[in-house]
């Protein structure tokens, strides 16, 4: 009797003794699943949210300093027309030097204009745009030969009511010749920023064409009010090119509408709306 309480008791501790080893190695693959070691620590990819894709790039200071800014969307430029009737563009000349350097800080990671204080300007006093600013930029002053940017304005406000793109063919390199093709690139750029850039270079070599297939006289030179060739137009944004002997080949954009377009077909415009 006493033989099989014995036996009884033996398994009972063995019994025992598997659950409380059973237990320890179930704590320790707990304590290595959910508690692995310094560096060893499993990292579970967090999903990152959506953001609006901005660009931030260098804007330079009228003294000279820098500070960041950031767009998020394109501008949209039209036409409007001021109390006496003229037209002009919704944008600025602030306006087109931010933006201006925003592509081209994009490609080359540096602004290439500068504040319109820098840029040489006069009140005109001859041709169709008599009365007005004139602010003509040039990247070196040294350098004469280099393409410039002219905008014209009115003398109390900076509203653009016309820019022309410009290179001194009477000086031609093909140095020169490229860096105008670059002026026209980003200036396009800014009135067309949802034109493809395959689609931008194919309408200035266009134009470019166009201006060296039509050579005005001189007296028939940009300020003398003669209508062009050829006008190339979209939403209230005209573009044209302009070439006269003894000047420099010019790529032009005013603000347009039905009622302009239809003045200068009248005159023997040939005009072509962008697709």
């Amino acid at each position: 009797m006493k033989y099989g309480n014995g036996r009884k008791m033996k398994r009972w501790f063995c019994g025992i003794c598997a659950a409380f080893v059973g237990m320890v190695i179930a704590a320790i693959m707990i304590c290595i699943i959910f508690f692995p070691k310094n560096g060893d620590r499993v990292i579970t990819p967090v999903k990152k949210p959506k953001v609006t894709e901005t660009t931030n790039i260098r804007k330079i200071n009228r003294d000279g300093g820098e500070e960041q800014k950031e767009y998020t969307k394109k501008r949209q430029i039209e036409a409007r027309k001021d109390k006496k009737g003229n037209l002009k563009f919704t944008i600025t000349i602030e306006d087109f030097i931010e933006d201006y350097n925003k592509y081209y800080h994009r490609d080359k990671g540096a602004d290439y204009i500068l504040p319109y204080s820098e840029w040489y300007s006069y009140i005109q006093d001859f041709g169709k745009h008599t009365g007005r600013v004139h602010y003509e930029y040039t990247a070196d002053k040294k350098m004469w030969t280099l393409p410039t940017i002219t905008i014209y304005t009115l003398q109390n406000e900076k509203a653009i009511r016309e820019l022309t793109v410009n290179f001194d063919d009477h000086s031609y390199t093909k140095v020169m010749y490229q860096k105008y093709e670059e002026l026209c690139f980003y200036t396009l750029k800014v009135f067309y920023p949802d034109l493809s850039d395959k689609e931008i270079t194919k309408l200035y070599k266009r134009l470019n064409r166009l201006a060296y297939k039509n050579i005005f006289p001189n007296a028939k030179g940009f300020d003398s009010g003669n209508p062009p060739s050829n006008l190339f137009y979209r939403e209230g944004i005209g573009v044209y090119p302009y070439f006269a002997y003894g000047e420099s080949v010019r790529l032009c954009f005013v603000p347009v509408t039905p009622k302009v377009i239809h003045k200068l077909e009248k005159r023997g415009t040939i005009v072509h709306c962008i697709e």
